[in-house]
């Protein structure tokens, strides 16, 4: 930011920042997302939402104090009994270890989400309702484990 005082100037740093040929393909990435917005916004909508309601009902038929948080296509499960309201609402009730192990026993099964608690999992356009299926039967199957 190139504010007149010197000390309130903003430095911001990057290899290819505004570099030509990063931005032109963002912009192309822009127009080809909205060309089709219906089509990629309402598939990840619908999977997110397939998602979400099948983890829900994973971690309620076992009576496990998880909630699911979702956007679109992101969502995370928090090992507490409501939804947080913020960070530091997830810092003091979200049970770490017990997400730590979820996530890390995920990922032994073919389920890749980051090994960080609150990190959130991704659905892309490229995942189909069957990859869904898939990662909520694998869940069912590590829920059984840490039982």
């Amino acid at each position: 930011c190139n504010h007149p005082d010197p000390t309130k100037r903003a430095l911001i740093a990057g290899t290819y920042n505004a570099h030509p040929v990063p931005v032109a393909a963002c912009l192309a990435t822009l127009r080809k997302l909205k060309s089709r917005e219906g089509e990629i916004y309402g598939k990840l909508e619908n999977l997110g939402k397939t998602m979400e309601d099948g983890l829900t009902a994973l971690f309620a038929r076992r009576n496990y104090p998880a909630v699911v948080a979702r956007q679109g296509s992101a969502f995370v499960v928090y090992f507490m009994d409501h939804q947080p309201e913020n960070w530091s609402d997830v810092a003091r009730n979200n049970d770490m270890e017990k997400d730590i192990r979820y996530r890390r026993t995920l990922i032994e099964h073919g389920v890749f989400h980051f090994p960080v608690t609150t990190k959130q999992g991704s659905i892309s356009f490229a995942h189909t309702e069957e990859d869904v299926k898939e990662t909520l039967d694998i869940t069912e199957s590590v829920l059984n484990k840490l039982e």
